[in-house]
């Protein structure tokens, strides 16, 4: 059990720092995951050594090095990613004119790992993409929540917090449930300026296991207010459905790692 421990927490290390670009001291390491100050430099130490992980010698801070992200690249393109969801994205940033977004869902997060831009005609990774979707300030998080059962969309929630990105965010729990049954209803998600001030976004979920299972992932279309208006968030909805079960129907042999870590 302790291999396995070192090797879960180890990894749960990985993605704390990943976002982080200024880096994060051992007690913040220790703090933010629960673990014993000790234990956690030892974790650290050996990221280092493994070449994922580097400290700051100025400011002792430790932050997940390039390696990591190569790591990410390397299963992306092993995948097929290139080739599997370049056209359908493309089509639907090309019709939209806006900034196409895909996401993948793990057992308590969505992450974006990659997009398209109005009418480029290749699929471009993102180097700030792989964060995580906050679940109940975003089209992608809300479209995704509302495929879960009940109590694993609260677990999620309860995980994240309800914490207010912008005025608009919906944070009251009796609303946020109304509108993810509203969701379910319709079979798409909007936001209008909730998680950026000025920028709305409409998705839907992709059912890469089965439409009897949770999304394992989101397509988005995300663009300024003054173009996304409430109106043209809903004209734009079918056409994000329609590239989301395209996108499903030849959903890639990793899903299974998404899809079976998620509960039903």
């Amino acid at each position: 059990m302790a291999l396995q421990d070192d090797v879960t927490n180890g990894m749960k290390v990985l993605h704390l720092l990943a976002p982080e670009a200024d880096g994060l001291g051992v007690s913040q390491v220790a703090t933010s995951l629960g673990l014993n100050k000790a234990i956690a430099h030892r974790l650290l130490a050996a990221l280092v050594a493994a070449g994922y992980v580097a400290q700051n010698p100025k400011t002792s801070a430790y932050s997940a090095t390039h390696r990591l992200g190569a790591l990410g690249l390397l299963q992306l393109s092993a995948s097929g990613l290139d080739t599997w969801a370049q056209r359908e994205l493309d089509a639907l940033a090309t019709t939209s004119e806006e900034l196409v977004r895909l996401a993948v869902a793990s057992s308590d997060s969505l992450q974006w790992i990659a997009k398209a831009q109005g009418s480029n005609s290749s699929l471009r990774l993102d180097p700030v993409m792989g964060r995580d979707a906050v679940p109940h300030a975003t089209a992608s998080g809300k479209a995704w929540l509302a495929t879960l059962a009940p109590d694993e969309a609260q677990r999620v929630i309860d995980q994240h917090h309800l914490t207010p990105q912008t005025p608009r965010t919906v944070v009251d729990p009796e609303a946020l449930a109304e509108e993810l049954a509203s969701v379910r209803h319709r079979g798409y998600a909007t936001t209008y300026e909730e998680m950026d001030p000025g920028i709305s976004a409409v998705a839907a979920p992709i059912f890469g296991a089965g439409r009897d299972r949770p999304a394992t992932g989101t397509i988005s279309i995300a663009g300024p207010s003054v173009r996304m208006t409430r109106a043209r968030l809903a004209d734009l909805a079918p056409a994000v459905i329609a590239a989301a079960d395209e996108i499903a129907a030849t959903w890639p042999s990793y899903a299974y790692l998404t899809s079976e870590s998620v509960s039903a």
